[in-house]
């Protein structure tokens, strides 16, 4: 005790004799403990902001890659669709100058007109076929009736597809017009000059009409990564195909300025622009996103990292209460030891706060649900994206594409309740069958599924696709007389690139459908 209490004088001594560098001051932990936390909070603050800002440019950056792939997908998709219609037409002008001449006379035109319509039935979006020659006469498929009998005296010569295509004998040319017969505002026009085949003299042109309706049906229900505005338009900066969006006459005179290249994005006016060509009619698909939308998404992501920040400050809050508690309760127990002459070791603990809370599941949750579609339970088209670029680079892998037939007639006739039971049916039935991981089953869009092989001969592939076939041909469903069936398109991949392995699956696909759907085709 004496040996304490001399410590204690002289610490008082010494204090006296240097007046700056006093005992109280010596023996304050508060402030070296103040300052020590103070630093960390502002170095924890810098960090999460930094972190902020490096990931609010790699979500936009993100989403951006994302409307890319999405304006992609879209511009091959009606790529293939008008290409599809325009391969059919051009087949049918040639057949037209070798087989089929136009004679003028009702009576000999018949197997002209049969034909005709025989090939409008092909084609579901078609309104109608026009074949005219170059004195005037035409005849127009499907006959209108009363209403046609008006427009007799109609001359297609004056029409412009018609003075385009006898101008130009090289391509189709794709025109808006309104169409005379049906007093429809609005139809896409295909026209293709028919060439004699004998001394290559024009024998007139053949149009075929489409509705401009199917296409603004395809924009409305596409399926974007946000909110969006999706229309086609002309290099010219002419509205094309819109759905009802409101376009303004300086945004499309901007988007034509800035759309020189295949395919890009820029931004204007507090909008982002993503923009791909569609190449055979010289358009573009462009998508417009407004500023707000894409900051609200991005701070959406971002916020976590706020959160994250504000908790880990309250935990630094309370290491550091906790401490100040700790430090006190120490120094109140060497008090109490200096005054009662010794210091017993009883328990004086050492707190340690390693608070490390990790979102990992959330996040995995988050991952899988943006992946993953909601009615089927397969991966979502942003999930095939994804995963078809590393299948396309490795060996023995294929693709299927498959689609619903008569999926319209099932909705139209039973409902959409009974075609989302279809299609969800379908998809479990896949799911089912398949057995192995390395079949991976995606909702490539509406009524379409996509199968991705890995490891799988081709042979077996098509096995499954087959057994799959089978056993949806088989499936009793509630509804009386309610069949499904689908066709399919099966091919290799790895040997060309993302886009042309699509369109080689597509086309088997498109080849099943034509020859009588209900089948597997293997390219």
């Amino acid at each position: 005790m004496f040996c304490a209490f001399f410590l204690f004088l002289s610490l008082i001594v010494y204090s006296l004799y240097d007046p700056e560098y006093t005992v109280i001051k010596s023996l304050n932990f508060r402030r070296p403990l103040n300052i020590c936390f103070s630093a960390m909070a502002f170095t924890l603050i810098l960090v999460c902001l930094m972190i902020t800002l490096a990931q609010w440019t790699d979500i936009k950056d993100s989403y951006k890659r994302l409307n890319n792939y999405y304006v992609n997908n879209m511009a091959s998709f009606f790529d293939k669709y008008l290409s599809g219609y325009e391969d059919i037409l051009r087949e049918m002008a040639r057949v037209a100058a070798d087989q089929h001449k136009f004679s003028h006379i009702e009576e000999t035109d018949l197997p002209l007109r049969n034909w005709l319509i025989e090939r409008l039935r092909i084609m579901p979006d078609a309104v109608s076929i026009i074949h005219a020659d170059d004195d005037g006469h035409f005849i127009r498929l499907p006959y209108t009736g009363a209403l046609s009998k008006k427009n007799i005296n109609w001359d297609p010569r004056q029409a412009a597809w018609f003075t385009i295509a006898v101008e130009d004998t090289e391509v189709a040319h794709y025109t808006i017009n309104t169409d005379p017969f049906t007093g429809k505002e609005q139809v896409l026009t295909i026209s293709l000059p028919i060439i004699n085949g004998e001394d290559g003299s024009n024998d007139g042109v053949l149009a075929l009409n489409l509705d401009v309706e199917k296409s603004e049906e395809i924009l409305i229900n596409s399926l974007p990564p946000m909110k969006s505005k999706t229309f086609l338009m002309s290099r010219r900066g002419k509205v094309i195909i819109n759905p009802g969006h409101a376009i303004e006459p300086d945004t499309l005179k901007a988007i034509a300025d800035h759309a020189r290249e295949y395919r890009g994005d820029f931004y204007f006016n507090r909008h982002y622009y993503f923009y791909r060509a569609i190449s055979p009619q010289g358009w573009f698909v462009v998508q417009q996103v407004a500023e707000h939308e894409m900051n609200q998404l991005v701070l959406h992501e971002s916020i976590k990292v706020t959160y994250g920040m504000a908790f880990a400050l309250v935990v630094l809050l309370f290491c550091w209460w906790a401490s100040r508690a700790a430090l006190n309760t120490i120094y109140m127990r060497i008090a109490n030891g200096i005054r009662n002459g010794a210091i017993k070791p009883t328990a004086v603990e050492e707190l340690l706060f390693d608070e490390i809370h990790s979102a990992r599941l959330r996040q995995e949750q988050i991952e899988h649900d943006a992946l993953t579609d909601g009615l089927t339970g397969l991966g979502n088209r942003r999930a095939f994206d994804h995963d078809i670029e590393e299948y396309n680079g490795q060996n023995n892998t294929h693709i299927a594409m498959i689609d619903i037939d008569n999926f319209k007639t099932v909705n139209d006739t039973w409902g959409h309740m009974t075609g989302d039971m279809v299609l969800k049916t379908t998809a479990e039935i896949g799911l089912r069958l398949r057995g192995l991981e390395t079949i991976t089953l995606y909702r490539y869009g509406g009524e379409e599924i996509a199968v991705l092989f890995k490891d799988v001969s081709i042979e077996k592939a098509q096995s499954y696709l087959e057994k799959w076939r089978i056993t949806l041909n088989t499936r009793s469903f509630r509804e009386k007389d309610l069949r499904v069936s689908f066709s399919a398109g099966l091919c290799k991949m790895g040997d060309s690139s993302v886009s042309e392995v699509i369109a080689q699956a597509d086309k088997l696909l498109y080849q099943a459908k034509k020859t009588g759907k209900n089948k597997v085709l293997t390219g």
